[in-house]
């Protein structure tokens, strides 16, 4: 008997977190160092015709009449407008207001600017076989490394098959080898950094990507996160030309998902790097590589510590007046516009909304940096005068987070991929909070004591028979502390200690 179809209808109340537009762009922004900050600020203003540089004919005439703004100099162009012109201590700068100082100033103005170490340079090159370090290599597998290496395209991609860099290795290096062999060293540079270099496709590139964290013993994700990055490696290895050609419907069948799913996922993989070689190659033809520092710290006798952020190369911006009077007179007559009118007034004011959208993005992301540095200062006080690791306190994301006010995803976002001068050197973000591991316990210890348990094997070891990472990972375990191989080749390059082949006496 057949049964009856029935409709029912209920209500439901859920929660839905749906970022905007601005927030969005402001979550890029975040993650960008200033030379990366500066081109896409190039780039908006090619892009984005109501976009413009230099100060406005208000603020000129603004800053004309009125020379300062409680204490902070305006005309200062090439300091943080957090700071005035007398670099005042950092503690006191919270106290003025960001609607009182510029958005963003220009660097070719400052006067001095020049003197300002930018940090260190070397290769693209060197900088990947820097790397290498961190394995136990024999001399046909360093020379099949370094040719992989210098066979990269400008994307970090290995464009040709392993056959034919097979035969050019015995051709020009006058090394026989296997296509196996060369595979080997391949993986081997398929795990250096940047995340997907050395990838043979977009393809590998993705799954490599997400391999990277899964697989992150340092920082394990969530088990949400986890699920996460299992569904979008299956689009990209099980469906990926559903993927390329955006079959959203096609993908929710497959994966049994919703479509409001489907497109959080999708938004996700489009955040991953399909040019892992390009950031590092894109400056120059020999592929340079210039670390700039996002923020300047300087420290005194007397225990002050003056910070700035560094504005690069990037101008003050304002919304084009004339295409703000353009808008004016598109309005004057909104009964008599004709189509292409109204055309046009669509078109020029949604380049004014991208042009204020952009611009406060760029001062919250100023905002942002600051008051994160700011936390990370006076969270690590001591440390940042004496420089010395014994100072360093225990401090984790959720430390700056509560300090600053800001989300921890935002201050994971920060300090991810910036660096400070500190006193003339260079330090990752991530150098200011202190290393520790967790035992078989799980107690926290702390991560120097974790170093001097490496550099005691290694010192103890027999140097006919030295010990590999492999073996260290193994006796490291025994004594309480799970590492990964990984992390005790990166240790041991920290402490000096070369590879177990350079050890072998």
């Amino acid at each position: 008997m057949p049964q009856a179809l029935t409709q029912t209808q209920t209500q439901r109340m859920e929660q839905q977190l749906h970022l905007s537009q601005q927030q969005l762009q402001l979550v890029k922004l975040l993650e960008m160092p200033i030379a990366e900050f500066e081109q896409q600020v190039k780039k908006e203003l090619m892009d984005n015709p109501a976009l413009e540089e230099g100060a406005s004919e208000e603020r000129q005439e603004a800053e004309e009449n009125v020379d300062s703004i409680d204490g902070i100099d305006i005309n200062d162009t090439g300091d943080d407008p957090y700071s005035d012109s007398d670099d005042t201590q950092i503690a006191s700068l919270s106290a003025y207001s960001d609607d009182d100082l510029p958005v963003y100033t220009s660097n070719h103005e400052a006067e001095g600017r020049n003197e300002l170490p930018m940090g260190d340079s070397g290769s693209f090159i060197e900088y990947l076989e820097s790397q290498m370090m961190n394995y136990d290599l024999s001399e046909d597998e360093v020379t099949i490394l370094k040719y992989l290496i210098g066979s990269l395209d400008n994307r970090g991609f290995i464009d040709r098959s392993l056959s034919t860099i097979t035969e050019e290795l015995a051709f020009k290096e006058y090394l026989y080898v296997t296509e196996k062999e060369v595979e080997k060293m391949l993986h081997i540079l398929q795990n250096f950094d940047p995340a997907g270099i050395g990838a043979r496709s977009t393809q590998e590139c993705l799954l490599l990507q997400i391999d990277r964290q899964l697989n992150n013993d340092e920082e394990p994700v969530s088990e949400l996160k986890e699920r996460v990055l299992r569904l979008e490696r299956k689009i990209i290895a099980d469906h990926y030309d559903l993927f390329i050609n955006r079959n959203k419907e096609r993908l929710k069948n497959k994966l049994g998902i919703s479509a409001l799913q489907v497109d959080a996922l999708f938004e996700d993989i489009k955040k991953l790097n399909v040019n892992p070689g390009f950031a590092l190659s894109e400056s120059s033809s020999d592929r340079a590589q210039t670390q700039i520092p996002d923020f300047i710290v300087e420290t005194d006798p007397e225990g002050n510590i003056l910070m700035k952020l560094n504005s690069g190369e990037v101008p003050r911006l304002h919304v084009s007046q004339d295409y703000l009077h353009q808008m004016k007179t598109y309005q004057a007559n909104p009964n008599k516009m004709t189509r292409s009118e109204k055309e046009g007034l669509m078109y020029t004011r949604q380049k004014i909304e991208a042009a204020q959208m952009f611009i406060e993005s760029v001062k919250q992301r100023r905002r942002t940096l600051y008051e994160t540095m700011k936390a990370i200062i006076d969270l690590q006080h001591t440390f940042f005068l004496t420089k010395d690791e014994d100072d360093k306190v225990r401090l984790v994301l959720e430390d700056v987070a509560k300090k600053s006010g800001y989300d921890v995803s935002t201050i994971s976002r920060v300090c991810n991929s910036k660096c400070a001068l500190l006193d003339g050197r260079i330090y990752p973000l991530s150098d200011f909070f202190k290393l520790t591991r967790k035992n078989a316990s799980g107690e926290e210890i702390d991560g120097r004591l974790v170093k001097e348990m490496l550099k005691e094997i290694v010192d103890t070891e027999d140097k006919s028979n030295p010990y590999p990472d492999d073996k260290i990972v193994e006796l490291m375990k025994k004594k309480g502390v799970a590492l990964a191989r990984r992390t005790i080749a990166k240790y041991r390059v920290e402490l000096g200690i070369p590879p177990v082949g350079s050890r072998r006496g």
